[in-house]
Order: structure tokens, then sequence, then C-alpha cells
């Protein structure tokens, strides 16, 4: 009979795959070569070289012939291992068989009681062994007790009886006491609680905890137009739990997150260093406060944080306009090569200026920056009580606030209107010094509010004058009045720094009053308006029509006109008729009127300038005006 056949069913032994990884092969090299640094390129080739000729190193022979003293160290600490090993799973054997047998001792025991239950953990083995009940146990006598034992034990039970009773009274009276310290402590946190509920504050559960009140000291939305609405993280936070401290009073909790009052400090840097701030520092200590005003202050940090990061998303936008950031502090230029920083301080940091007094200055930038924001919670709001837009796959852009621009474009306008202020009085110094007739009348947009409004209704149109006179143009009109009462100039001073004007314009408009046959000059022929981006430019200009004005007016007076003409219309300069070589120059510049002649006739050549300084009587007021000096030394009357 041939051999049965054998087939295995096991299954094929996979490899193992963490013997296929880097990290087993680097400890298999350290644990066979050692250090990677005995390794080298030479002993390598070296060792591949030996085992294809068949030799084998008579010190690895000698290795494996004789182990090392890390081998026996080895061999001798898994002896120990295994030896540790036994031990412990003979102590665990004897105690499983110790719990077993007391286990069956105290079933058999109290199967003579209760037969049933002690059947369930007694083993088969030892009921096939021994039958059920046959271990019983009894009470012994108890021993007699003498008369004076008994009373020694009365007295003992009395005593314990009266020690409780006392402990027991102590006890209640400590509850007293402690029950009515709570109580004081309880009316004494409701009272503030109180206090705050009739001062106005909004309370609620905290969410979350709901046996914890909370107060809510920021600006968040309500059913009411006048409640602003904040960003939602800074909303977030104007929600802080009312909890009670170990005193009773109620201790304002704004969580981890804060870090303590914060206030937005403006100050005016003249030549790099503050010259005044905008207020002054507050304590710090919240002991020291009642908790209304503790309130308060902390919906004005939070304010002020909001604001501050804010005014930090448009400064990233108005670098054009002079605006700085360096590091936590932004500064933008002022008048008289000033600057104005703001920064975000702590309540109590003191200031780094030897009087610390508020400035109108900064407290007004102050006071203008926080109206601004109160005004676009205000629009916030108003957009998000509309209709929302149809869903579109690009999200609505976060708007930035215009908090930093009405105040740019009121300092710029302000600049530039204080410029021509000053130029309109040098030129009227001039002219009247030269008695010649000059007027200015000046129309701005200003704002004039009212008395203290009496009612809400009046109260929201001061504040919405207020601040659409803060966020339009500014716009400020001069009308002059030349020497020769047939033309004015409309002088109109223009500050936006929205977009697409970002920066002043001024505007010369030229109107004719009545026609003159002297008109023929360039005054006529220019464009009615012309419009200049800088000062210096409308200037020159203005200067210019100015000198063609007072030739017009030489030239309307008889004695004059019917000698003198002009040679060129958009030049200030007379020639006499006939006498070509007879020049008269007119010019006006920041000095003031100036009239410069060469005549063969009369004096000669000379010069006269009528400036602001003869006005003022600093070198001797002139007392030859225009008209005279020209009939004295011009036509040698």
């Amino acid at each position: 009979m041939a051999d049965p056949l054998s087939i295995s069913l096991r299954a094929w032994p996979s490899q193992d795959k963490t013997k296929e990884s880097v990290s087993y092969l680097i400890s298999r090299i350290n644990g066979q070569r050692g250090s990677f640094r005995n390794i080298t390129e030479a002993s390598l080739e070296e060792e591949v070289r030996s085992a294809e000729a068949g030799e084998v190193d008579t010190a690895e022979v000698g290795e494996n012939k004789q182990p090392t003293k890390d081998s026996q160290d080895a061999q001798s600490k898994g002896n120990e291992l295994f030896q540790a090993r036994e031990e412990i799973i003979k102590q665990i054997s004897a105690a499983q068989r110790a719990s077993s047998n007391a286990l069956e001792f105290v079933s058999l025991l109290l199967s003579k009681y209760t037969s049933k239950a002690a059947e369930s953990t007694i083993s088969p083995s030892l009921k096939a062994m021994v039958p059920m009940g046959s271990i019983g146990a009894g009470i012994m006598q108890e021993r007699p007790r003498s008369e004076a034992e008994k009373t020694t034990e009365g007295l003992l039970g009395l005593g314990w009886r009266m020690q409780s009773l006392a402990r027991s009274a102590d006890s209640l009276l400590k509850s007293a006491s402690r029950l009515e310290q709570e109580m004081e402590r309880e009316t004494a946190y409701w009272q503030e609680i109180l206090a705050v509920k009739e001062s106005g504050w909004s309370l609620c559960r905290l969410p979350g905890e709901g046996h914890t009140l909370g107060v809510r000291f920021g600006f968040g939305e309500g059913h009411d137009t006048h409640i602003p609405t904040a960003r939602p993280e800074f909303r977030d936070r104007g929600l802080a739990a009312l909890r009670r401290d170990t005193e009773g009073n109620v201790k304002l909790d704004r969580g981890p997150r804060w870090q303590g009052d914060k206030r937005l400090r403006v100050r005016l840097l003249r030549n790099g260093k503050p010259s005044a701030t905008s207020d002054k520092p507050t304590t710090s200590d919240d002991e020291e406060l009642p908790l209304p005003q503790t309130l308060i202050r902390a919906r004005n940090s939070l304010f002020d944080e909001e604001l501050y990061q804010e005014i930090n998303r448009e400064a990233r936008n108005l670098i054009h306009q002079g605006v700085s950031c360096i590091g936590d502090t932004i500064r933008f230029p002022f008048q008289d090569h000033s600057q104005i920083e703001l920064d975000l301080v702590a309540v109590d940091e003191q200031q780094e200026i030897p009087d610390p007094k508020p400035s109108e200055i900064p407290l007004t930038i102050a006071l203008t920056l926080r109206i601004l924001l109160s005004h676009a919670h205000r629009e916030n709001l108003a957009r998000r009580s509309k209709p929302p837009a149809p869903i579109a796959n690009n999200p609505t852009p976060r708007p930035v606030y215009p908090l930093l621009r009405p105040i740019l474009e009121f300092i710029q306008h302000d600049s530039a209107t204080k410029a021509i202020q000053t130029l309109l009085t040098h030129l009227n110094a001039s002219l009247s010094a030269a008695k010649l007739t000059f007027s200015t009348k000046t129309k701005s947009s200003s704002l004039t509010l009212p008395n203290p409004p009496s009612s809400t209704n009046s109260s929201k149109s001061t504040i919405t004058n207020l601040l659409t006179h803060l966020t339009a143009p500014h716009l400020t009109l001069h009308t002059l009045h030349l020497p020769s009462t047939h033309t004015t100039l409309d002088l109109q001073i223009d500050t936006s720094v929205f977009a697409p004007v970002f920066g002043t314009s001024f505007a010369l408009t030229t109107t004719t009053l009545s026609p003159s046959p002297n008109m023929s000059s360039g005054i006529a022929q220019m464009p009615p308006t012309l419009t200049f981006p800088t000062v210096r430019k409308m200037k020159d200009h203005l200067y210019h029509i100015i000198a063609l004005d007072v030739v017009v007016f030489l030239l309307e007076r008889k004695e004059i006109g019917e000698h003198w003409g002009r040679r060129n219309p958009y030049q200030a300069e007379l020639t006499r008729r006939g006498r070509r070589r007879d020049r008269v120059l007119l010019w006006v510049d920041e000095g003031g009127l100036g009239v410069e002649w060469s005549c063969e006739g009369g004096s000669g050549k000379g010069k006269r300038v009528w400036s602001v300084e003869e006005l003022l009587g600093e070198k001797g007021r002139v007392e030859e005006g225009l008209v005279d000096v020209f009939q004295k030394h011009v036509m040698g009357d």
C-alpha cells in the first residue's frame, strides 16, 4: 500500500515588516558593527573579498568560541529575570489557592443557614466530597459580669452621650453663626446686584453656568436702533460673571482672556517728545471702585480696544497720507511739524511728560475717534437690520471704518485754510500800505451746534448734524474784491481724503462785475476757473492776477491812462506812449507789492516796496501810496 500523501494546511509565514524598517536596520547594524564611525568603505571592501575567498577572521572565530564579558552579563541578567518570573508565578498561585480555600470554607459554613446562596460559590469537587450543612457555628455563653462592671459601663455610656450632646450643641451654634454670616454676605451681594440693575445694566444667566449671574457691559445688538453693534470678537467679550467673594462683595470675573483694562492714549509730539496728552491715568485697583464704576471702566476699556484695532486696520491704507505704524503706536502729521501719536496702554500707566494735564488738541481727537466709532456701530446695525443680499460665492468683505480719514481731512483743511488766511492778511496789509482798496469775505462749511437739546429727537438731530459735518468734505470759500472794483476772485478750498481726491485742491474763479475799456488785459482772457493742487502754484497765479488788476486800476486814472499803456496784456508792465524805453514793472509776492520804474524823465530809475513790516511799523510806515509814487517819481509831477 502506497504511503498516504500528507498536505500541510498551515498558512505560509508572513514576513515581519518591522524588520525591514530603517530604524530596525540601524539598530541591527549598531549591534553587529558598533557605531557607524567604525565602518568605512575600505573595511567593507576587505570583508567582501575575504568572504569571496572563503577566509574567516580568526578574531571573529575567537569571539564565537569564547564569549565576552558583555555577553556573560546579558546571560546572567536573563537568568535572573527568569527566576524572578518563576517566583512571582509561585506567589500568585499560592495566593489563589489560599483565597479559594477560604471561599470554600465560608461557603460550606453558610450552607447550613442559606443553602441556595452558598451552593453557588462552592466548587463541584467540594460538593462531591462533603455534604451541604455539615459544618455549623454558634455563640458561646458570655462570662457573668459583676455589679461594679455594670455600673462602670453605664457611667461610660452616659459620659459618651453627654459628650455627644455637647458636641452637637457646639456644632449647632457654629452652624447658626455661620448661617448668620452667610445671610449678611448674601444681603450685601444682592444689594450690589440691585444697585447694578438700577444703574441700567443688563443682567442674565451666564451661558454654560446656569447658576451664575452675569452682566452685559459691552456693545451688542438690541431691538432699539440706538443700541450699537460691535465686532463679534468684542461683542462676545462684553459679558462677565458676577461672583461673590468671601466677604460678600461682588467681583467682576471677565474670564482668563482678560489682561487688565486698557485706554486709548492720544499724545501731541513736538520734536519727537510728548508735550500734551488726552487724559490722566486712573487707578487699576478694582477694590477701590464701586461695581457700577468698574462696569463703566470695563465698557470703556473694551470700546477703546476695538477702537485701536479699527484704527490699525485703517492706518495700513493711509500710508500715502503720512500715517505710519511703528511698533504698537500710530502716528500722523499735525500742524507746525508736530505729530499725533496713538497707542493703547494700561489705565494705570504713568505719563512720561512733566505736566500730564489733558490738552485740548489730543482730547478733541480722542473724543472724535470715539464718536466716529459709535457712528460706525449705528451704521453697522442699520445695515444688518435690512434684508440680506442674495447668497454669493464671494463673501462680503469686512468694511473698514473711516475713523482717521475725517481727522486727517480736518487737519489738512485747517492747515490749508490757515495758510490762505495768512496769505490774504499779508496781501491786505501790503495793498493797504499802498493805499489800494482790497477786501475779503470768508464763508466756511462750519457747523453751529444749538443749545443742549430738550428732547430725544432734537438730541438725535444734533448728533446726526455733527456726524454729517465730520464725515462730509470740508469747503471754504474766500471772496476777494480787487482794487479795480471790476473783478472779484473766488478762492475755494476743498479737502477730502476719500476717493478720488485724496488731498486739498484750490480753485480760483474770476468774475467780472462791470466791463471796462481797460479789461482787455490778460484777466479777461484767462479761463474763468483754474484748479491748483498746491498752495505754491495757487499763490503764484493769485499774485499774477492781483498785479494785472493793479495795472487796470492805474490805467483807469485819467492822468495815467492818457500817457501810459500795456505792452503785453499778460504782463504787469506799463510803457509810456511814444517813449517805449520808459517802463514801469509791478509785482506782487510774499514780500508785498512792489513797483520798479526806469524813465528818462522824472527820477530816472527807482524802486518801492510796500511790505507787511512797513504796515506793522517795524521799519516805519510808508505814507506815499502807489498812485503818489507813480505821479511823483515816475511821471515827474
